[in-house]
């Protein structure tokens, strides 16, 4: 690779540090920044300047004082920077949320979801353009991030999204069309659902130092995301993670993949509320089912028991093959973690080897039910700032 195209890669990265040690660190001076990133002077100068000129940060009116020296201006993300959009993609919902470039949320859309591709992408443009006008006030539009539970390969083409009934779907020029034709033409990033809910909680949630974790979500699927070495891994293809379709009954329930016995078929979302209408409780959501278990129901403490023994199964399987440092329980998964994690505790202690269990942390995600939707922020977020800025290259000379 020609030295030109290294040092500009270099200049991106440095500048990715740079902002992401503000985001989390507010009104941090330069030296600070430098700091913190471990970057020279000289370096935190320049991609300060860039991050000042291309209005993404600005200085503050109130100085921080320091005991020797001069006072030192304080950096923020602005506000004005622009808009983030992220949105999850389900059967029967849409759901959709706008944010600050630091990713502060600023507002959230629920629509009606479709089966029918083109339905589905309608909705969604149109969502986008409704929420973009009520958090907007002439802010640009950055980047827009959307979490689809379904397998993504490598080039971001949907190669099977069964809960939908979609196939082989270059599903990215499909939004990118639809949401050029209204006029949002922003950066459009896609990934699988779950893939996304670990970036944020790499990004926002409980993993920024964590290298190696495993991340499970579920609701009209059970979605799997390993991120090894601080990255996430994703196999030849891209397809890695498909942890909801490990077998943990044999011969047992039918999946939407076509397969029995998958867990997916016993711990996602819509397995749980049919097998609880199976046993005489015909309820509406998770939660409810976790009311009802609070409650006392024994058939739903029942069901959840079952639910949490198979999810630790399965969960064995991983564990022992990936020796990972924390499991994250998120999404709609979180919501039923106080009755799921014992059972899972006791399926670990059955079947994972000693060694693994060893120091592993089980732990429920703080996004909760929101963690896809700030997936999408974290895609829009890394892509935007992934992305070259008019006169990045000048950064250093």
């Amino acid at each position: 690779m020609p030295p030109r195209v290294n040092s500009a890669v270099i200049r991106r990265l440095n500048m990715v540090r740079v902002f992401h040690a503000l985001r989390e660190n507010p009104s941090a001076s330069q030296a600070e920044l430098g700091r913190l990133t471990g970057l020279d002077k000289a370096t935190t100068s320049a991609v300060v300047t860039q991050l000042l000129e291309e209005g993404l940060v600005e200085r503050t009116e109130t100085a921080r004082t320091r005991r020797i020296g001069r006072p030192e201006t304080a950096l923020n993300i602005a506000p004005s920077a622009g808009l983030l959009v992220g949105a999850r993609l389900e059967p029967g919902t849409i759901r959709i949320v706008t944010a600050t470039l630091a990713g502060t949320v600023i507002d959230h859309l629920e629509l009606p979801g479709s089966t029918d591709l083109g339905e589905a992408v309608a909705r969604l443009r149109d969502g986008i353009g409704r929420i973009v006008a009520m958090s907007g006030a002439g802010l640009p539009l950055r980047a827009i991030g959307v979490g689809i539970p379904g397998m993504m390969d490598r080039d971001g083409r949907l190669a099977l999204a069964p809960n939908f009934g979609w196939r082989d779907t270059a599903i990215r020029p499909l939004l990118e069309s639809a949401l050029l034709e209204s006029e949002l033409g922003a950066p459009v990033h896609i990934d699988n659902d779950t893939k996304a809910a670990a970036m944020a909680e790499r990004l926002f949630g409980a993993c920024r130092e964590v290298e190696d974790f495993i991340y499970l979500t579920g609701q009209s699927g059970v979605g799997g995301a390993l991120v090894l070495g601080g990255r996430s891994y994703r196999g030849a293809r891209g397809f890695a993670g498909e942890v909801g379709h490990l077998t943990v009954e044999p011969g047992g329930r039918l999946c939407g993949c076509g397969n029995r016995g998958c867990m997916e078929a016993y711990v996602s979302e819509l397995a749980i509320l049919a097998q609880a209408a199976e046993r005489g409780r015909p309820l509406p959501d998770l939660w409810a089912v976790t009311a009802a278990a609070r409650d006392g129901d024994a058939a739903m403490l029942g069901l959840l028991d079952e639910v949490g023994g198979r999810l630790g199964l399965a969960l064995s399987y991983i564990v022992n093959l990936l020796n990972p440092e924390l499991v994250v329980l998120g999404s709609n998964l979180s919501i039923a973690a106080d009755f799921l994690l014992p059972p899972l505790e006791r399926a670990l202690e059955r079947h994972a080897l000693e060694p693994h269990r060893r120091g592993l942390r089980l732990l429920v995600s703080p996004l909760g039910p929101d963690a896809v939707l700030m997936g999408g922020i974290a895609l829009a977020m890394e892509g935007f700032l992934s992305s070259p800025m008019p006169g990045a290259d000048m950064l250093l000379g």
